[in-house]
């Protein structure tokens, strides 16, 4: 096969297939040979069991495309955040999946900076919770059963923080005592693409705003870093607020105390209530002597003995619940809230991802990849400024000439922000705007069949709302993961449609997009 090239006016950029999950590979021309490609990696992973949706692409039929469309050698690899879906695709323990490229360089944000103080500070409260979670997922499966829904919800998402290629949780047993989690399938990957480029021209970590960053040996080309934002609030704000969010957003799930499910014992779970307020199920622990008083009375007839009723009306008194009915207990039932830490765990994470802005030289068209940016990501945007020159470069200014976006987070509720072009904070409405909205063209890394019927709940990806208003936005140029074509909108000429489809590719292994510096 031959290598990917460039147009000889402008950049190509191919999305692989290879399930839910981000993968892209960029070919921009060379400065000392423009007829040679610069190859730019942006992530490389999916979640497991999603591939068998989209022609059973498997990950390594992926590697393989790019070994052979860049000779085996990454020019720039960008890691945009620490998750499965965009990881597990570049390393495993026998014979990893890049580990025979020569990567040249690689660009993370400053969360993964190594001495950065509030970077090292929030690493270490990540580590802190994923552990306790851990502890508590093990607590809970004893309690109630592997097969709980809320079991397999919590390991779907530590697979996330994990990584692996299987749909089951892997193997945690890596986890030291104090949660160093150095052998996981997420930071084996991040460590592959470290050392290789460190070998070469090293590794490098981007705070927003500034100036532009030139992406040495390419022809001009530039890139500009809109986040994650240097502000822990905003890391954590998920959720469009007011006029933010698209129809069809509601807020699933609430957030609950669960402080208590993180006792880092590996006996069955204590309560997170205070002892005063603890009524013991066994015999043993209760006060069984001679004087056993009133309240002990009280408890054994309404909350004992250890075997439970099935809560059922008493076929004798159908007006009285069993005074032993399985309701009237919470032994296991706070573990529950574990799975609302896990969701929070992984928002966090998502609003680390590095945003770039890629810049042509001649044209100034941006191509913007957001990784999985939701909420608080996205309304920092606007406070940056990049210094070009004697020129001052906003946020506004970069989404107005984007012609490609890379859509956030699968096209989920909170990684696209609604709104209009007036409104103080970035959103869709601000992309494309005057002479480069005939061209806007978005790329979604969802199989919506997999997310709806996969996942317990549903996985909303993407959610229609934003899958409508970006095909109206890009009259109808819109690619996604398990879609094999495109269909030509009934109001777009077919001159136009035409001039697009001749700068695109589809093929089970990818889908591939031309755009022209002019």
């Amino acid at each position: 096969m031959a290598k990917l090239t460039h147009p000889e006016n402008g950049v190509t950029v191919r999305m692989y297939r290879q399930g839910h999950g981000d993968c892209f590979l960029l070919a921009l021309p060379k400065v000392d040979n423009p007829a040679e490609s610069f190859y730019v990696l942006i992530d490389c992973g999916y979640k497991p069991g999603s591939q068998r949706f989209v022609h059973d692409n498997k990950i390594g039929d992926i590697v393989k495309d790019i070994s052979e469309a860049t000779g085996n050698q990454i020019d720039l690899f960008i890691i945009t955040h620490e998750h499965q879906d965009h990881l597990n695709g570049i390393w495993k323990k026998n014979n990893p999946y890049f580990g025979d490229f020569d990567i040249k360089e690689a660009w993370f944000g400053w969360t993964e900076h190594p001495t950065d103080k509030l970077a090292v500070a929030l690493r270490k409260k990540h580590k802190d919770i994923l552990v306790k979670l851990t502890a508590a997922h093990r607590k809970l499966k004893l309690a109630v059963g592997k097969d709980d829904p809320s079991v397999t919800r919590i390991e779907s998402l530590l697979n996330l923080e994990f990584g692996g290629e299987s749909e089951k949780l892997g193997d945690t047993s890596f986890l030291a005592a104090d949660g160093d989690m150095t052998n996981s399938v997420n930071k084996q990957a991040m460590k592959l693409v470290k050392d290789k480029a460190t070998a070469n021209n090293g590794v490098k970590y981007f705070k927003p705003g500034k100036k532009p960053i030139p992406i040495v040996g390419t022809k001009d080309i530039r890139a500009f870093v809109l986040g994650p934002p240097y502000k822990e609030q905003l890391l954590r704000s998920e959720d469009p607020e007011g006029t933010e969010g698209f129809p069809e957003f509601a807020a699933s799930f609430h957030r609950l105390s669960f402080n208590g499910a993180f006792n880092d014992d590996d006996q069955l779970p204590v309560s997170p209530f205070g002892q005063q307020f603890h009524v013991p199920v066994s015999a043993k622990e209760a006060n069984d002597d001679a004087d056993v008083n009133h309240f002990i009375r009280f408890r054994r007839e309404f909350y004992g003995p250890l075997k439970r009723s099935s809560g059922k009306e008493d076929s004798k008194d159908k007006t009285e619940v069993d005074k032993n009915a399985d309701w009237r207990r919470i032994d296991d039932d706070w573990l529950y809230a574990a799975e609302n830490l896990a969701l929070s765990l992984n928002t966090g994470t998502n609003n680390t991802s590095l945003v770039l802005a890629f810049e042509l030289p001649k044209s100034k068209k941006t191509l913007l990849f957001v990784g999985d940016a939701q909420r608080g990501n996205w309304v920092s945007w606007d406070d940056n400024r990049w210094k070009d020159g004697s020129a001052s470069v906003t946020a506004r200014d970069l989404l107005a000439r984007t012609v490609l976006y890379k859509v956030g987070h699968h096209g989920s509720h909170n990684a696209t922000l609604a709104g209009k072009l007036e409104d103080d904070y970035p959103n869709l409405s601000w992309m494309a705007t005057g002479e480069n909205a005939q061209e806007f063209t978005a790329m979604i890394t969802a199989v919506n069949e997999w997310a709806i019927t996969k996942n317990d709940p549903p996985w909303r990806h993407p959610l229609p709302s934003i899958k409508l208003a970006l095909n109206e936005k890009a009259q109808g140029r819109v690619f996604q993961t398990d879609m094999d074509s495109l269909v030509k909108p009934d109001d777009v000429p077919q001159n136009e449609w035409d001039e697009f489809m001749a700068r695109s590719k589809f093929t089970d292994l990818f889908f591939e997009y031309q755009i022209f510096d002019e």
